[in-house]
């Protein structure tokens, strides 16, 4: 099997590192989604679980009223471009996306979710929060302790990924206040910094 590339600008390069919380905040158009959506693939292709599951990974927003307004879109290209297909393990339906070894890629709202649902996705890897500055303090509060995973030498992931509207947002509570949680990578990204 070839190695799989996938180009990473330079601001985004500490993301490539394992870390319990991933953050990236900045003006549009500095690639936040991109980065953040470009770790799917080599994190799915590499992920061995302890009973060999694949990555379980959901894409939330606060308010998702159709796939139109996820990622799903450009995790879909990305696949495309780099080749992961069928044939990898990659399959794409109509309301998620199937990885490797069982894996899979969920795309919700968090607004759906109650203290009672969102135990549904308890045993994912990763959770990836567009739009993060809409992300209200009871959806942070429910998805912190639900996305929990270890093993194998791998540990869940919280990614993040926002353009700052008010410092009271609960992400910017979290991340830019004077310590963010322990086990945090925090960027600032701007159009400056993506070199496409």
């Amino acid at each position: 099997m070839s190695a799989l590339v996938i180009d990473t600008a330079e601001v985004f390069e500490p993301l490539l590192n394992p870390a319990r919380y991933k953050a990236a905040y900045g003006g549009r158009g500095s690639g936040k989604s991109q980065a953040m959506t470009s770790l799917v693939p080599e994190d799915a292709l590499r992920w061995p679980g302890l009973t060999g599951e694949g990555l379980r990974i959901v894409f939330v927003r606060e308010v998702q009223k159709s796939l139109q307004h996820s990622k799903k879109a450009l995790l879909e290209a990305l696949l495309m471009k780099y080749g992961l297909g069928e044939s990898k393990g990659f399959k794409v339906y109509a309301d998620r996306i199937a990885l490797p070894r069982d894996g899979i890629a969920l795309f919700q709202g968090m607004q759906d979710h109650t203290a009672e649902s969102i135990k549904s996705l308890e045993g994912f890897h990763v959770a990836d929060v567009e739009e993060a500055q809409s992300l209200s303090t009871r959806s942070l509060s429910l998805l912190r302790p639900t996305i929990r995973w270890e093993g194998s030498g791998l540990t869940s992931e919280l990614r993040f990924s926002w353009n700052p509207t008010r410092k009271i947002d609960p992400v910017d509570a979290m991340f830019r206040a004077a310590a963010p949680p322990t086990g945090s990578v925090v960027i600032k990204a701007n159009w400056s910094d993506n070199p496409w």
